[in-house]
Formats: structure tokens, C-alpha cells, sequence
């Protein structure tokens, strides 16, 4: 018999074991001359076992450093790959444009397109093509949203390739030299050897 407990306790048993791995790592950021949003999202469509729901994810950056992410379990069905991952670029649309208000009203306003790379092409045809599909009708009002954003210039919601695709770490088992390179791409990492009391 299924019991939730068990699989809880083993999740829980995992991040502890992860945690403890890495308990000297840290998101490092630098100075960077670029001041563009550049962002990365994907989903795992019915990647929830007990509710089929999709796990969505994302990560920005403003420059060369890494300033928003997040993972967040759909609180909807989606009927279709294309429906959870545009949902994913919905809430990576939205928080940049949130972001962008925050600079404005910081005096330090953002000029260019925040630029979204996904890995699903449908999702980047259906972001500036004005055909509606019945698959799509679930999704209408995030399709109008991220749509108006792109007709305004304010977003690209460009492809990637998967094996590209950043934002991969957050839902997927990947092979340690990946995680290891996505980790680096996202500034995660070791500290610098200290020098202090060394002769």
C-alpha cells in the first residue's frame, strides 16, 4: 500500500543528505557591465506522481548574476507539455516585469527585451503567433499576457537547447558533470581559498 509518509521521509532524508554536502557553498555575485534580464525556464510536465500536476521552473539573471529563481508545483492539470511549460514562462514574464518596475522606480530602468530562452518550440511560436488553438484554450489568458509583452518589446522568448537549458537543474536528475556545470553557470559554488593567516 501507497503511503505518503514513507515517501516524504525520503525526500526529507535526501535534501538533508544534500544539504550536509554543501553546507560551504553560496551564490556569489560580481560586478557586470551588462544590464540586461536574461532568463531561463522549464517544466516537467505531469512530473508529480500522486497528482500528475507539472513542475515549473526558472532562473534569471541580471547580468551576469543570477537575482530571481523558482520552483513552483502548477496548481493545475496541464492537458499538454506546451500548456505547462507556457505556464512556466508566464511566471518568468511576470517576474520580470516586476523586476523591471523595480528598477525603474530605483532610477536604474532596463532598456532592453528581457530575453526568455525555453526548450519547447511550440511555446515560442504560440508567444508572438496571433492563431489561437483549442488545445491552447486553458492557458488563453497567460498566452495574451506573455504576448502583449512581446508585441511591446519589453520580452524575446527565444529556444534553447536542452542541453542548454539552464533551468533543468531545478527538476531533473542530471548527470554530475551537468549539475556541476549548471551549478557554475548559476554562480553556486565553493568559496575562494582564504589567504588570511597564512605567512
Amino acid at each position: 500500500m501507497h503511503d505518503p509518509r514513507v515517501e516524504h521521509m525520503n525526500a526529507l532524508n535526501c535534501i538533508i543528505r544534500y544539504i550536509q554536502g554543501t553546507l560551504d557553498y553560496g551564490l556569489y555575485l560580481y560586478s557586470s557591465s551588462t544590464s540586461t534580464f536574461v532568463s531561463y525556464t522549464d517544466a516537467d510536465w505531469g512530473g508529480c506522481p500522486d497528482t500528475r500536476r507539472s513542475t515549473s521552473d526558472y532562473c534569471m539573471f541580471l547580468g551576469n548574476n543570477l537575482v530571481s529563481w523558482s520552483v513552483k508545483r502548477q496548481s493545475t492539470l496541464s492537458c499538454s507539455s506546451v500548456e505547462a511549460e507556457y505556464q512556466g514562462v508566464a511566471n518568468v514574464v511576470s517576474e520580470s516585469c516586476w523586476l523591471r518596475n523595480l528598477l525603474l522606480d530605483l532610477h536604474c530602468p532596463i532598456q532592453k527585451a528581457t530575453l526568455v530562452y525555453c526548450d519547447n518550440v511550440s511555446v515560442i511560436y504560440l508567444s508572438s503567433n496571433l492563431v489561437q488553438y483549442h488545445r491552447t484554450k486553458q492557458i488563453e489568458m497567460d498566452i495574451h499576457f506573455v504576448r502583449e509583452k512581446v508585441a511591446h518589446g519589453q520580452v524575446r522568448v527565444c529556444h534553447v537547447p536542452s542541453k542548454y537549458q539552464i533551468a533543468d537543474i531545478f527538476t531533473k536528475g542530471l548527470p554530475s558533470v551537468l549539475f556541476e556545470d549548471f551549478s557554475d553557470s548559476l554562480s553556486v559554488r565553493r568559496p575562494p581559498a582564504t589567504t588570511a593567516g597564512v605567512c
